[in-house]
């Protein structure tokens, strides 16, 4: 399931002080055969210690691009490599015949990863995902992450709060959002949700003082995904609908790893004032294929086009 979810990974929005309408799928006629959804989703990008990164992956880290002024004008921390990690309510998830109101998903990625080891070629590396049911109905999780990891992803459940929209107020001088993520260990679908841990805990505003630019976002979040079946998957995100509404952001980001949490070992702690995104989005999931095709075939500038 990068099929059901690397839309997940690998999330209508907002405008400064409000919540927008979650946004309709605008592509399921043009890709009838391949998954497409829309996502209202917020995506942070973390500063995390080299070392740490590289520990997570397989492949070698490609350094990020500094010297593109369009895509990180502010520079960033020379022992350090960008995590993405994002949270996001979809809705109108089709693909063919099958369909599925609502779902939410969401973790970390590490983007900037060399899979080809060409030194050049930049993909996505999941770091955890997970995807979950909306309205109280956390289970409706289970079947895309069973799917999706026979697939090539390495997905599992999680509660998402809140459980009805991309993330809710909790302020309003300054207008003050969060959302959070609880992976389920043991769920308990009768008198509650089970056993769960922590996943991500965020706060974030709107922000005129990001340190990347949309741009930065629509590039990183539009790399192909390496699947764990040796393969890779295109996740086509495109901003340039006329309910977009992008909003940068800047908030404290909160990570979980063992006991309390899931991520590899080094990536808990919190993460202050890191720049951000919010977006509507509409999703197009590519089927699964080699590596080498999928960075090809990419097109990152389909975005914004």
């Amino acid at each position: 399931m990068q099929l059901l979810l690397s839309g997940f990974t690998s999330f209508a929005l907002f405008c400064s002080s409000y919540a927008l309408p979650q946004g309709p799928n605008t592509l399921a006629p043009e890709y009838p055969n391949q998954r497409t959804e829309n996502v209202n989703g917020t995506w942070f990008i973390l500063p995390l210690p080299k070392t740490v990164v590289q520990s997570a992956v397989s492949w070698p880290l490609l350094s990020p691009p500094l010297s593109d002024q369009t895509l990180f004008p502010n520079g960033f921390p020379s022992d350090s490599h960008p995590v993405l990690c994002m949270s996001a309510y979809m809705n109108d998830i089709r693909m063919s015949v099958l369909q599925i109101q609502n779902l939410f998903g969401g973790g970390c990625t590490i983007p900037y990863v060399d899979r080809l080891k060409d030194g050049k070629s930049a993909f996505q590396a999941s770091a955890r995902q997970w995807v979950g049911g909306a309205n109280g109905n956390d289970l409706m999780g289970v079947v895309p992450a069973e799917v999706g990891t026979g697939e090539g992803s390495t997905l599992t459940t999680a509660q998402f709060v809140p459980n009805n929209a991309a993330y809710s107020s909790i302020s309003n001088n300054p207008n003050t959002y969060t959302f959070q993520i609880k992976p389920i260990i043991v769920p308990n679908p009768i008198s509650g949700p089970g056993v769960i841990l922590e996943g991500v805990d965020s706060t974030f505003t709107s922000s005129d003082s990001s340190p990347y630019t949309p741009h930065t976002f629509h590039t990183v979040i539009n790399q192909p995904l390496i699947l764990n079946n040796g393969l890779c998957q295109r996740n086509v995100y495109l901003f340039n609908q006329s309910f977009t509404e992008p909003v940068m952001r800047k908030g404290n980001i909160t990570l979980y790893e063992p006991p309390q949490g899931e991520f590899p070992k080094g990536f808990g702690g919190k993460y202050d004032e890191v720049g951000g995104y919010s977006g509507d989005a509409v999703l197009v999931g590519f089927n699964a294929e080699g590596c080498a095709s999928a960075v090809a075939e990419s097109d990152l500038g389909a975005s914004e086009r």
